[in-house]
């Protein structure tokens, strides 16, 4: 497990898009804080939230933060962004408690790719078909990530999400509504597997021979006449 992720803020009174704009150009982000049936508008430094934003799995991680001295604990339910610098122009936080169920998206993290058996024996290569999966848990549950070991995968093997070795508490939405199960990770031949039969049969004049012309080749040598022996008798 990853260290607490913290971050600090201001409650908010005054509204408005005049308002968010001033905040903005001051390098401070608006946002609300919701949850537990009431909502407050905040204000967090963007240097602030940059930083946090640097982690991969932001999302699925429970964040201490502080606004005006009191803590939270909270889930980033999202980020807008200005389209044009890539800013961001607003965050919305949903606070939580340990026994809140809360639906997220959880990141896959991929093992032992340098040592499975499909790559590393047959010749295969792993392709990642999902990079994350929803799941539904308790906010104490939510784990950072969800790993998936690759060692044992063969060529031609697949893993489905109804495969996927979850963490206790945790539940895969797709799962829970009956929907069709999906792969998350194939292992396939290469494209360099495939060209190596493709390899060019070169004749005795240098030049590339097809496989047409091999066969025909061949056959020609075999329907030659045989020179019958002299009998000196």
């Amino acid at each position: 497990m990853s260290e607490k992720i913290t971050i600090s803020g201001e409650s908010r009174q005054e509204t408005g898009k005049a308002n968010s704009r001033s905040l903005r150009s001051s390098e401070i982000v608006p946002g609300v804080i919701y949850g537990e049936e009431k909502s407050s508008n905040i204000k967090v430094l963007e240097k602030d939230l940059k930083k946090i934003l640097e982690n991969p799995s932001i999302f699925s991680q429970v964040i201490d933060l502080n606004i005006d001295g009191s803590p939270f604990e909270v889930l980033l339910k999202d980020i807008q962004r200005n389209p044009r610098n890539d800013r961001p122009s607003h965050v919305d936080f949903l606070v939580v408690s340990k026994d809140t169920k809360v639906t997220v998206n959880v990141p896959l993290k991929f093992i032992n790719e340098d040592i499975c058996i499909g790559v590393k024996q047959q010749g295969g290569m792993i392709s990642h078909l999902r990079n994350e999966v929803e799941v539904l848990c308790s906010a104490a549950s939510l784990p950072e990530f969800i790993e998936i070991d690759t060692q044992n995968i063969e060529l031609n093997q697949s893993v489905m999400m109804s495969e996927i070795s979850l963490p206790e508490g945790v539940e895969l939405t797709s799962v829970l509504n009956d929907l069709q199960d999906q792969p998350v990770l194939s292992c396939s031949v290469t494209r360099a597997s495939l060209e190596i039969d493709d390899d060019p049969v070169i004749g005795e004049d240098g030049e590339e021979v097809s496989d047409d012309a091999e066969a025909s080749a061949d056959s020609s040598k075999t329907d030659e006449p045989q020179e019958e022996e002299s009998n000196d008798n």
